[in-house]
């Protein structure tokens, strides 16, 4: 039996033994075999900062990268961590909504809108100006 590991299988090997130590990962989609030898994971969250990669850091060490993306008042924020684990290349990211400048994400616009009937006005949270 052959004791080479293929780059398939570290990338495999570090996925369990990354949930083994840190089970709230398992919320991040993680990709196998995409690239040989890289692990790659990904979130698209509803809330929060991007945390689920803050957490990875701490796991795997590395600093976790973060930047604003714009759409016209549509606002997405990314945390982005590369790093190695266990011998094997880690490529981890999350997006996550941000508030436009009346402090609502769409998140908060879908939850407001969601059920109304037509023509009802909805009352947004904002500035009394």
């Amino acid at each position: 039996m052959s004791t080479n590991v293929s780059p398939e299988q570290a990338a495999a090997t570090a996925l369990v033994k990354l949930l083994a130590a840190r089970p709230e990962l398992r919320s991040i989609v993680w990709t196998v075999g995409e690239t040989p030898g890289v692990l790659r994971g990904r979130q698209i969250a509803e809330t929060g900062n991007g945390e689920i990669v803050d957490a990875c850091a701490e796991l795997m060490g590395g600093t976790v990268a973060r930047a604003v993306l714009s759409r016209e008042s549509d606002r997405q924020g990314v945390a982005q961590l590369v790093t190695d684990y266990a011998g094997v290349s880690v490529d981890v990211w999350a997006s996550y909504p941000l508030p436009d400048s009346h402090g609502l994400t769409s998140t908060d616009l879908h939850q407001i809108l969601v059920g109304r009937p037509i023509g009802t006005l909805a009352l947004l949270p904002g500035d009394a100006r």
